[in-house]
């Protein structure tokens, strides 16, 4: 199971609701071309959030990468969940090739490295639908960051980070970002 799935159900019930009139809403968003597009615009649009944090799940990963950039390019090789593709390279022809993730990341990479587990800063988001969302979020004006987590363990012996230590490394991210806004 993706955990940061797992982490949108467990994360509002570890962080206090309401600090400061800042609240968290957590939404697990389709993997999919068409929902990238769809489902956060509305959600940007009725929300109209202070800031977006993206949070998902790469595969190559074994550390907490905080995203630095998106850049203007999309995978067509790799299907989504309902088995498309992404249309065309370029997420925006004639756009910028790539766009600086809008919270302070260096700060957010701090707040993580507090937890005492391994985080970096990235600057590639891949081409995939982490990238674009990214991409998206930036473009919106809402300063935005995307934090990629690894997969689950897998077995006893598997020294990928376990979704309790993910959890504490989110919750110190949201915290920072929380206390900025």
């Amino acid at each position: 199971m993706n955990p940061t799935a797992l982490l949108m159900r467990r994360l509002p019930r570890r962080l206090i609701p309401e600090v400061r009139g800042i609240r968290f809403r957590f939404e697990i968003l389709p993997t999919t071309w068409a929902g990238r597009l769809d489902v956060t615009d509305r959600l940007r649009q009725g929300l109209s959030p202070d800031a977006i944090v993206h949070f998902g799940v790469d595969g190559s990963r074994r550390t907490i990468n905080i995203e630095t950039r998106a850049v203007n390019r999309a995978t067509r090789v790799k299907p989504d969940a309902s088995g498309a593709h992404a249309e065309t390279a370029l997420l925006e022809p004639g756009a910028e090739r790539a766009r600086a993730s809008t919270l302070p990341v260096r700060a957010l990479h701090q707040a993580a490295v507090r937890s005492g587990l391994p985080v970096a800063l990235s600057r590639d988001a891949g081409t995939y639908l982490c990238n674009a969302t990214l991409w998206d979020s930036i473009g919106s004006g809402i300063p935005s960051v995307f934090v990629h987590v690894p997969p689950l363990p897998r077995g006893r012996f598997d020294t990928r980070l376990s979704l309790q230590q993910m959890e504490k490394a989110a919750i110190l991210i949201l915290e920072e970002i929380r206390r900025r806004i």
